[in-house]
This record gives C-alpha cells, structure tokens and sequence, in this order.
C-alpha cells in the first residue's frame, strides 16, 4: 500500500510540473509577455490613419530624422496604408497588430499584441497618418518597454513628422482626406523624415490649399500608453 500511494504522490507532482511549466519558461519568465497599446487622437480635424504597430527584441528604428524613408513608411505617410510596415520583415521583429480603422478627433483605439516570454527586451514601434496633409505621420520609434512590469504602464506624447517623399502643396488631388491621391512612388520632397512644419490653409491667404484652419495642429497630436497584461 505504500508504494501504491508514494507513486500516486510522484504521478501528481509531475503534474503538477506540466500545468506550471504552461505558464512559464525554464527561468521562470512567462511564456508570453502580452501589452496593450492605447492611442488617442488630440487634434481638432485631423483624423489618423489606421494604426501600424510594431514590437521588436531590438532597437529596430522604423525611421530616422535626416534621412529618407522607407518605402514602407512612405505608403503609410501618404497614403495611410499600414500594410507595407506590417509586412516589414526583421530578424528581431516579435509581433504586430493593426489598428480597425481611422481613429477620429477625440477618439481613440486600443490594440493588444505579444512578445515571446524567452525575449528579454521589447521595443515598440508606431506610426499613423495624420489624413489631412501630404505626407504627414505620428508615432514613435524603437520606444524601450523592457522594464515594465506586470501590471505598469508608461504614457507618454507623439509629435508629427514630414516623410519629406511629397510636397506640401495641400493640393486637393494630393490630400486623401480629402479624396486625392495616396501613395505615390515619385519623390518630390526633401527625402528626409523631418519635423513637420504645420498646414498652411486657404485661410492664411493660400488660395491653392483645400484645406482651412480646422486642420492646423499643434504637437503633441495624439497620446500613447502602453499597459503590459501578463
């Protein structure tokens, strides 16, 4: 009876092992590091193209102020198609999500997404067209979330970027808030990801521009926080 009841005891530690070992890897990190990524628009008539996110196990930086956007980056920047920048492919790229569609004026959108628990540094990456400009993109690059925790979340603001691939002529043909044309593959502008300078409008006395005052923003143009789950 002994021996009956000591291998009932080991057959139930041993699995006890299995279930543990679900939920863990070797070194006791988890499986799965999951994150949720909220992004609200702040600007008063520009709303944003469907989200593009991004998480890395290295400082992958999807663009670099000075130099020329991807062409990648560059489809999202004026046409806000984030399908290319999805598709990037990366040796270190963990995991992507998509945003469902435009993010209004005073609305916004949350998106989950996970990393490998074997990973030990996460690194997130967005971008997101502001659809009433030319080639004018928010996001955030190469952004560290390595020391969150379970539980912690770290918020922080996204400025507006010019792709520097279109001109700023705010021509309606141009503008695919306003029904022109998105992504083309001519570059026109500086070929330089830069600060963007801010929209002009019919308002300020430039008559070719279709768009108005409604459409100026200020920095920051929307809001990030990103929350890690388990």
């Amino acid at each position: 009876m002994k021996k009956i009841k000591l291998n009932h005891v080991v057959g139930m530690l041993a699995l006890a092992g299995v279930l543990t070992g679900c939920g863990s890897s070797s070194d006791g990190t988890p499986a799965v590091q999951t994150y949720e990524v909220t992004v609200s628009n702040l600007t008063h008539n520009q709303p944003l193209s469907p989200l593009a996110v991004l998480l890395h196990s290295e400082p992958t930086h999807l663009w670099t102020i000075g130099s020329a956007a991807s062409v990648a980056l560059e489809d999202l920047a004026e046409g806000g198609s984030n399908a290319a920048l999805l598709a990037v492919e990366n040796d270190d790229l963990e995991g992507t999500a998509s945003g469902q569609g435009l993010i209004m004026p005073g609305a916004n959108e949350t998106v989950t997404l996970s990393i490998s628990g074997n990973v030990s540094e996460a690194y997130l990456s967005l971008a997101t067209m502001l659809v009433n400009t030319n080639d004018g993109f928010s996001g955030v690059t190469g952004f560290d979330i390595s020391d969150l925790s379970v539980g912690a979340s770290k918020a922080l603001t996204l400025s507006v970027y010019d792709a520097g691939t279109e001109n700023n002529n705010e021509l309606v043909n141009t503008i695919p808030g306003q029904m022109g044309e998105g992504f083309n593959e001519e570059r026109l502008g500086s070929n330089k990801v830069s600060r963007h300078p801010g929209v002009v409008g019919n308002d300020d006395g430039y008559a070719d521009s279709v768009l108005t005052s409604s459409h100026k923003f200020d920095n920051p143009a929307a809001s990030l926080t990103i929350t890690r789950l388990n």
